[in-house]
């Protein structure tokens, strides 16, 4: 089995965090990729399928998994408050542990969540396409399950 390895990622939105600058980092933990520069594409290409996905609608920046790629990034312009977050819970199918992600910077109008009983919550639609995601990222072949998605505002 591949070293484990953290990746993160820069998000860019258009405000929030106590000094208003709209920077978050979006961070991943127990990467299984072969090399850093397979764990830098692959959280690359994670943070870029979240962006295209509307898992979030910050802009993505600096990506890292032991080396850097500086991505410089301008606002979205859009009013994307990085305080707005979709916390995620999941697992290894074939694993007991869960594992949590939270994605920083859900438009208010994304189509991923929608409003229920116990707040917003990802779509079942949306818990499909993320899996797919998330076995691309760690490299599992349909091993990824979405417990659940959940909507929080900081205040």
């Amino acid at each position: 089995m591949a070293d484990q390895m953290n990746g993160s990622v820069q998000l860019l939105g258009d405000g929030g965090n106590p000094s208003g600058s709209g920077l978050a980092t979006l961070k991943v933990f127990n990467l299984e990729s072969a090399d850093s520069e397979a764990g830098l594409t692959a959280i690359d290409t994670f943070a870029d399928s979240l962006k295209t996905g509307l898992f979030t609608g910050c802009n993505v920046g600096d990506t890292s998994c032991c080396i850097k790629d500086a991505q410089y990034q301008e606002p979205p312009g859009t009013g994307i408050n990085i305080d707005r977050q979709l916390v995620v819970t999941f697992k290894n199918k074939d694993e007991i542990a869960t594992r949590k992600l939270t994605i920083p910077g859900i438009a208010k109008d994304s189509t991923v969540v929608e409003l229920v009983d116990g707040g917003e919550r990802l779509t079942a639609a949306a818990k499909t396409t993320l899996e797919g995601y998330l076995d691309t990222l760690f490299g599992w072949t349909d091993k990824a399950v979405v417990v659940q998605g959940k909507v929080f505002q900081k205040r």
